[in-house]
């Protein structure tokens, strides 16, 4: 379940303002330094960095400083450091939120060869550029189809465990007047982390020494193992 890990809630808070939303996606095409993210988001200087320290204290970016050609001092460029997949989904018997790390190389450039401004790049013939895009390009729009059709399936699987879950519990509000074993069994549908009464309890936030009659009442009369 989502509140068994904090993190989840602090990436969602994260997530929550706009402006930090634009900077992350700002910062998927390329590592820019704050100057940089003021101007193209509408945002003071000040107020990016504020928010860029947000995210760098999270593990979303990173720092690091490269020299200008500029006779100027060397410049703090930020980086995406991590790549995350999140995942919501809100039913009429169930909520579940996943965020997943996915691993992989997430450096557009590397630290090194950032200083844009202070090396010459060699540049590739318009062809070969050409003939790189249109390839990506393809690419890309097979990717997204293929994901496309990953989350058509999603949904329906969705769908199938939303009308599983709403005939269950139907029976289980019809079968149980105490409102903490319904609770125990609602838990122990969804949930595949639970593996003792202590953690029920904190779950549940109910003693342990209710969790345990009730847990046992349930398994007697059902002859089911919930913990």
């Amino acid at each position: 379940m989502s509140h068994d890990n904090p993190e989840i809630g602090e990436f969602l808070d994260l997530l929550g303002n706009n402006t930090r939303r634009r900077i992350l996606e700002s910062l998927t095409n390329e590592p820019k330094y704050f100057i940089q993210l003021s101007k193209e988001i509408g945002v003071s200087q000040q107020a990016v960095l504020k928010h860029l320290f947000l995210l760098e204290n999270f593990g979303l970016i990173e720092s690091f400083k490269a020299k200008s050609n500029l006779a100027a001092p060397d410049r703090k460029y930020f980086q995406l450091n991590r790549s995350v997949y999140l995942s919501i989904g809100i039913t009429g018997n169930s909520m579940e939120i996943k965020m997943e790390n996915i691993k992989g190389p997430n450096k557009i450039r590397s630290k090194n060869n950032m200083a844009i401004e202070s090396k010459e790049v060699s540049i590739k013939k318009d062809k070969e550029i050409t003939d790189i895009l249109k390839n990506t390009k393809h690419k890309l729009e097979l990717l997204a189809k293929r994901m496309q059709e990953l989350e058509d399936e999603k949904i329906h699987l969705l769908k199938e465990k939303q009308q599983i879950l709403e005939i269950t519990h139907q029976v289980i509000r019809e079968s149980l007047k105490e409102d903490l074993a319904r609770r125990i069994l609602y838990s122990n549908l969804i949930s595949r982390e639970i593996t003792d009464i202590e953690e029920l309890s904190e779950t549940l936030n109910t003693r342990e020494k209710e969790i345990k009659i009730v847990v046992k009442s349930l398994e007697d009369r059902f002859s089911v193992d919930l913990i």
